[in-house]
């Protein structure tokens, strides 16, 4: 972040200056009170279990510059404070108003699933070229992507920014922030549906990414299924002054740009990349057609901001997933695929047709929690899963053990054991699911692990690590 005198941040936020020297700089932002360094913005957020509010002593004596405050409280006699009615909101402002001052060009990337993914190999394809700053960490909500407007300075080029939403109006305000000259849309799923109501809905809401593109900016977005149908019915033209191009990209015909010829080994997954200027063979280290759909979409950025395409394969050739996303473990011989950050439907029925393609005769077994946040139609859409892996078994492509953590999970197990003779064992409790699962467990087997972040599988994977 580059220095910002108080006096401008009181003006950007529209605040007011209650104690403290205007001309005082700030040169980081946090909301984490154990994070504050000489120079930090301090914002205090005020959450569900603990109002922040309270730190602000704590973080004045540890040196910070600045803070911000919307509660009654006497002046302070280190520091700066200044007053706003809401904390967030001008965190968002000032986040606003700083982007506004840098030449930064930034890809947005928004989706259902495979944001986290497609911003990785986003990056590693830019990076070859550009000084480039991505979203870290979960930083893609309401406060992580003002953080992350902090990271940027003026030596940063490009920035690939990660934009999760769950609720109405929240990328309204997160796209004020970035204004990206560049949108991704991944995929548009069920996540969240509980609060969005409808994949109509959350395109329309995820669509929003469009609304500050310039003339000349692009919006790539998934050509796979009815992706595209939704795409041009949900996010019109007209939600954008900019006259932008909208670009599909995917594994199916009449993307421009696509992939086929995929294959699995021991080496990885490889495919073949089309686009108008030719086509080129890629390998990727990771499994999985949804792998493939990511570093199709990486490859078409970076031909857009000038990486040539073999630098452009050859960077993905060495991407390695970062951790709960899909990243191998070998236990004394097991492989546990561990994608245990997040899950919805469709990232599960996507991480299932991949445990397939992983190499070796080794038996595959899956260990599926909760999928949260899907409303009234949680159990039909859990069931779906199960439906996916009763097709796939009609494919020749069979579990040999399926586990489920959760009520909600319970579905998935349920329609499997009516519809077919592959075990499983279904549980509400993690303990009870492992212990089980432990005695099952031989050499050359692949565990995937995948649930919603509240159900915490990722200690599953840890215990299993331990022992």
């Amino acid at each position: 972040m580059r220095q910002v005198q108080i006096k401008d941040i009181v003006k950007a936020v529209g605040g007011k200056l209650v104690w403290g020297d205007e001309n005082a700089a700030v040169t980081n932002v946090s909301t984490d009170s154990r994070e504050v360094k000489t120079g930090t913005l301090f914002v205090p957020i005020i959450g569900e279990r603990v109002d922040a509010h309270r730190f602000i002593p704590d973080v004045l004596e540890a040196g910070a510059s600045c803070v911000f405050f919307s509660d009654d409280r006497e002046k302070e006699k280190k520091g700066a404070g200044i007053y706003v009615s809401n904390t967030l909101l001008a965190m968002q402002k000032f986040a606003a108003w700083y982007r506004s001052k840098l030449p930064v060009r930034i890809i947005g990337i928004t989706g259902s699933v495979g944001k986290t993914t497609t911003k990785e190999m986003i990056a590693a394809v830019l990076e070859t070229k550009y000084r480039t700053v991505k979203t870290y960490k979960n930083l893609n909500s309401q406060i992580g992507v003002a953080l992350m407007m902090f990271e940027l300075d003026e030596d940063t080029e490009l920035a690939v920014i990660e934009m999760g939403i769950s609720m109405p109006g929240e990328m309204d305000r997160l796209v004020e922030m970035v204004k990206p000259e560049c949108a991704v849309l991944t995929n548009i799923g069920v996540s969240h549906i509980g609060n969005l109501g409808s994949r109509e809905n959350i395109c329309k809401e995820k669509g929003k990414i469009v609304s500050y593109l310039p003339d000349g900016g692009t919006l790539f977005a998934s050509g796979n299924g009815d992706v595209r149908q939704l795409v041009e019915t949900q996010v019109p033209s007209t939600r954008c002054k900019g006259n932008y191009k909208v670009s599909y990209y995917g594994t199916e015909s009449g993307c421009e740009y696509f992939a086929d010829e995929m294959s699995a080994n021991e080496d990885g997954q490889s495919f073949v990349y089309h686009d108008s200027e030719g086509k080129e063979k890629v390998l990727l280290s990771v499994m999985g057609t949804h792998n493939v759909n990511n570093a199709v979409i990486a490859i078409a950025i970076g031909r857009k901001y000038g990486v040539p395409v073999k630098d452009a394969i050859k960077a993905l050739k060495n991407y390695k997933p970062i951790a709960m996303r899909g990243v191998v473990h070998d236990i004394n011989g097991i492989h546990v695929v561990d994608d245990t950050y997040n899950a919805s439907p469709d990232s599960i029925t996507s991480n299932l047709h991949a445990l397939f393609d992983y190499p070796g005769n080794g038996r595959r077994i899956a260990v599926l929690a909760d999928v949260l946040e899907l409303g009234k139609d949680s159990g039909k859409l859990h069931e779906g899963i199960g439906q996916f892996i009763i097709e796939e078994q009609n494919k020749g492509r069979r579990l040999d053990y399926l586990f489920t953590v959760g009520k909600e999970a319970a579905h998935i197990s349920d329609y499997v054991k009516a519809h077919s003779d592959i075990p499983v064992f279904s549980a509400e409790s993690k303990d009870e699911v492992m212990n089980e699962l432990e005695t099952k467990l031989q050499k050359e087997d692949w565990v995937l692990v995948k649930g919603s972040r509240g159900m915490k599988m990722d200690e599953v994977v840890k215990r299993l690590i331990k022992e």
